[in-house]
């Protein structure tokens, strides 16, 4: 199906032939060096993939970063050293974002719609306290999106929408919060050769929290749906329609 789900923060395995973590030392400024795992976003990533799987009998392209951040930062550029350090991370890290570009040149060469979310963890934010902030770079990066549908991120049944309606706080601050970074940047659909890629950042307590993780999964897959539903193809919609968990829009 036409949507990627990229996961660059959750790893947790050392690269081999990379002895020792980033340090951070002479980095630019707007390079923002961070060293922490965003946990359990491989497992939220995962299990939102079956689900798209089992509603659609098609799987989501996939792509995930098995390396910890402490030693090389998939969502951030390469040059000035501020996705990594060691020269031997290069490989790894080129081996994630080119896998990436195939699949969303696969995307465009079969037309239609495209979607990535990029899935990140986040701590709640004292200025603007949400569950789930999400990342468009101000809109930037759902460029083509917006042109077919102005209110594509504001109407009841869009992505912030359907997660609203089942309980989450999700940031509407405008400008964005967390506006997103290198994915977005690099494949978004202000670029001729993107798509429509969202950045997906999700509170620290409803990751970590088992039940309500598997809770999360189950509704943000169905809010995917949604999308796809409504901007791809008859086929799509009718599977949407007959999905077994589209009752949980009505949990309360």
């Amino acid at each position: 199906m036409p949507v990627i789900l990229t996961c660059p923060h959750g790893g947790d395995k050392q690269p081999p032939g990379i002895p020792d973590p980033r340090t951070g030392a002479g980095l630019p400024a707007d390079c923002r060096f961070e060293k922490d795992t965003d946990r359990f976003t491989r497992t939220i990533t995962r299990g939102v993939a079956q689900l798209l799987f089992d509603v659609f009998g098609e799987a989501p392209y996939v792509v995930i970063a098995n390396f910890d951040r402490a030693f090389i930062d998939a969502n951030r550029r390469a040059t000035d050293k501020c996705a990594f350090e060691d020269p031997d991370g290069q490989q790894f890290y080129e081996e994630y974002h080119t896998t990436i570009r195939s699949f969303v040149d696969e995307i465009r060469d079969n037309g239609g719609l495209g979607l990535l979310f990029d899935i990140h963890g986040t701590t709640q934010i004292d200025i603007d306290p949400a569950d789930v902030y999400l990342g468009t770079l101000n809109g930037e990066a759902i460029f083509s999106l917006l042109r077919r549908d102005s209110r594509a991120m504001s109407r009841r049944r869009s992505l912030p929408g359907l997660l609203r309606e089942v309980g989450y706080v999700v940031s509407a601050k405008k400008p964005e919060t967390l506006k997103g970074d290198f994915t977005l940047e690099t494949y978004g659909s202000s670029n001729t050769d993107g798509i429509d890629a969202i950045q997906i950042e999700i509170e620290s307590t409803l990751r970590i929290d088992e039940s309500r993780r598997e809770v999360f999964i189950e509704d943000l897959a169905f809010a995917i749906t949604s999308l796809v539903a409504r901007y791809a193809d008859t086929p799509a919609l009718a599977a949407f329609r007959s999905a077994n968990f589209l009752p949980r829009l009505k949990r309360g």
